[in-house]
């Protein structure tokens, strides 16, 4: 009786068609007239790619979009020796949609992450750059879920 239950259970939520809200990550393709960058330009490039935005100069469109950042390393600690012990990376994410200078859309995000230093300076600047990719990667996943809504 009781592996009856669980097989009409089991049965049910497998046939249901449940998928979680934002498990689409697909992304709408943004065309715009004009797009503004602001601060690195490494980070508006990797969004731009992974949000898929297109330039069409066309006279019919009138939408710009404004993508603007900010990238901040913190020490945190130090030891005795006056050496940083830990850091903090700080990525600001700006988005902007407008339509004839008014705000359409706008989104701010805001991604941290502490680590520990590191004896050998090129070990260092190599972590510092995957955790950049890695902050970059998740202002994107939450653009593409806003965007989606």
């Amino acid at each position: 009786m009781k592996k009856g239950i669980l097989y009409l259970l089991l049965f049910m939520l497998t046939s249901c068609g449940y998928q979680p809200l934002y498990s689409q990550k697909e992304v709408k393709t943004l065309t715009v007239s004009e797009l503004v960058l602001i601060g690195n330009a490494k980070i508006n490039e990797s969004v731009i790619s992974g949000l898929s935005i297109k330039i069409d100069k066309n006279k019919s469109l009138t939408n710009k979009i404004i993508l603007e950042n900010k990238k901040t390393i913190i020490e945190t600690s130090k030891d005795k020796k006056g050496q940083t012990e830990t850091y903090k990376m700080i990525i600001d994410y700006k988005f902007l949609l407008l339509d004839e200078n008014n705000i359409l859309n706008e989104k701010y995000i805001s991604e941290e992450f502490s680590y520990k230093s590191k004896d050998n300076k090129f070990d260092l600047t190599e972590y510092e750059i995957n955790i950049e990719q890695n902050l970059i990667n998740k202002i994107i996943e939450k653009l593409i879920v806003y965007m989606n809504i």
